[in-house]
C-alpha cells in the first residue's frame, strides 16, 4: 500500500485553504457562500485527479500524455463555464473581474501542485516496487541456490541430449522439470532455453542418476529437490511459476518420492 497520503492530508487542509485566501475568500463567504464551496469542492476534485490518475498518466509516454492534456482541457472547460455565472456584490463590490482571475490562478496552483506530485509519487511507488520484486527474486534464486547445493551435493552431474544437430550439455541442477511431447521430450531449465530432443520421456528416465527425478504424471517428470508443496492434484516446483498436475497412475511415485 502507498504510504503517501500524508502529501494529500496537507495540501487539503494546510495549502489549498491558505490558496483560497487569493479568491478573495472573505468577500465570497460574506455575500455567496454557495459559490465558494462549489468552487472549492471543484479544486479538490481536480487535485486528487492530477494527483492520483493524471500525474501517474505522464508516465505512460505520449499516449499518457495526450490523455493528460485532454482531461486538463475539460477541466479548464469547466472553469470557463463556472467563471460565466454571474454573481451579484453588495454596492461597492469591485465585481467579477477580480474573482474571475482568482478563480484561473487557484486552479493553474492546484494543478501545479497535483500533476508533479502524481507523477513523482508513482514514479517512487514504482522504483519501490521494483526494488521489493527485485528482492523477492534474489531471495528465491538464493533459496533455490542453497536447495540445489543440498541436494545435489559433489560435482555438477549432466547429460547429453540431441536437439536437432546438435548435442546439448544438460545439467541436471538447473533442470526445472521434464514435459513429454509424444515422442518429444522438452527439458525446462533455470535461464537456459529449453532443450527439445526426439527422445520419449520414459527413455530420458532411464539416463537420470536413481532417486533424483520422479514421474508424476505421462507427460511430467520433477527433480526430487525442487518440490515444495504437494497435494493429490498438483505439485509445486521451487523457481516454477505454475503448479504441475499429478496423474492419478503416479501418485504413489510422489508419494514414495
Amino acid at each position: 500500500m502507498r504510504k503517501d497520503y500524508w502529501l494529500d492530508i496537507i495540501f487539503c487542509i494546510l495549502v489549498l485553504p491558505g490558496m483560497m485566501f487569493l479568491f478573495p475568500a472573505g468577500e465570497w463567504a460574506q455575500w455567496h457562500p454557495g459559490y465558494v464551496l462549489t468552487y472549492a469542492g471543484w479544486l479538490y476534485a481536480v487535485y486528487f485527479l492530477c494527483r492520483r490518475v493524471l500525474g501517474p498518466y505522464l508516465l505512460q509516454g505520449w499516449k499518457g500524455l495526450l490523455t493528460a492534456a485532454g482531461a486538463l482541457f475539460l477541466m479548464g472547460a469547466v472553469t470557463f463555464l463556472m467563471t460565466l455565472t454571474q454573481v451579484d456584490f453588495s454596492q461597492g463590490a469591485e465585481g467579477m473581474e477580480p474573482h474571475v482571475r482568482a478563480m484561473w490562478v487557484l486552479l493553474l496552483g492546484v494543478v501545479s501542485v497535483g500533476l508533479p506530485t502524481g507523477m513523482l509519487s508513482s514514479k517512487v511507488h514504482l522504483l519501490q516496487t521494483q526494488k521489493e520484486e527485485q528482492q523477492e527474486l534474489d531471495n528465491a534464486l538464493a533459496a533455490l541456490e542453497s536447495r540445489r547445493t543440498e541436494a545435489m551435493g559433489g560435482p555438477e552431474q549432466e547429460i547429453q541430449l540431441k536437439a536437432g544437430y546438435k548435442t546439448i550439455h544438460v545439467p541436471l541442477s538447473a533442470v526445472q522439470y521434464i514435459e513429454s511431447r509424444n515422442n518429444y521430450v522438452c527439458v525446462h531449465l533455470d535461464h537456459l532455453e529449453d532443450v527439445i530432443s526426439q527422445l520419449p520421456l520414459k527413455n530420458l528416465l532411464e539416463m537420470l542418476p536413481p532417486g533424483q527425478f520422479v514421474r508424476i504424471h505421462r507427460s511430467y517428470a520433477v527433480p526430487q529437490w525442487r518440490i515444495v508443496k504437494r497435494t493429490a492434484a498438483e505439485v509445486q516446483l521451487l523457481g516454477v511459476k505454475d503448479p504441475l498436475p499429478v496423474g492419478r497412475a503416479y501418485k504413489e511415485n510422489l508419494g514414495n518420492g
